[in-house]
């Protein structure tokens, strides 16, 4: 892969796949395979990517077992703030929208939670990884295109929050790795905030 291309389009792909998924052809499935088709084929490309016992190496087994509690904390955050968001009273309207429904939420609700943290994991935190201990671009970056699929769902003052929020999440899941050694931290506490987080949206969606 060329030096500049390897260098300016991994960080992008996301804004992307999700903005074509999301805001073109308004399919959560189209943008999330088209997110993790571009990850993997990035990585593949690019011939750089780190080997599975590093990817999970685990040096301090206490840190994951934080991490995964610091994970889940943020769906439970998410709860409790929900009444306070300023999601539109038709969301659920919104989701059937673009795709998910009573029958195609579960396999997307699995799909997210098994599938979306280790590609992402290996990617932001392997491949894309930083050891600077301050906030680095790509922290950034990861927090951003998050906004793709909030845009609309939540007033500005609270994606300015949920930005920020996730930065130092984003942040906090690299220094986890630092200490621990490898990206089992990040991963394990990935799954967790997909799953507390995803879980709420679903099953206040559905009521």
């Amino acid at each position: 892969m060329n030096t500049r291309v390897k260098k300016i389009l991994p960080p992008i792909i996301p804004y992307i796949t999700i903005g074509i998924g999301l805001l073109v052809f308004h399919n959560a499935w189209l943008a999330i395979l088209g997110y993790h088709t571009g990850m993997v084929a990035v990585i593949s490309l690019s011939k750089t990517g780190i080997a599975m016992k590093r990817a999970f190496q685990c040096n301090r087994y206490w840190i994951p077992f934080i991490a995964a509690l610091a994970g889940a904390g943020g769906g439970i955050l998410l709860y409790i703030l929900w009444p306070l968001l300023s999601v539109p009273d038709d969301i659920n309207s919104y989701i059937r929208s673009i795709g998910l429904n009573e029958r195609t939420w579960p396999v997307f609700l699995a799909y997210f939670i098994l599938i979306n943290p280790l590609i992402e994991e290996y990617y932001w935190r392997g491949y894309l990884a930083s050891v600077t201990k301050g906030i680095v671009v790509n922290d950034l970056l990861f927090s951003g295109y998050h906004l793709i699929v909030l845009a609309g769902q939540m007033e500005t003052i609270w994606l300015i929050v949920v930005f920020f929020g996730l930065t130092i999440g984003a942040w906090f899941w690299r220094q986890m790795n630092r200490l621990n050694g490898g990206l089992l931290a990040s991963t394990i506490s990935h799954i967790t905030a997909d799953i507390a987080v995803i879980l709420t949206i679903y099953f206040i969606s559905m009521n």
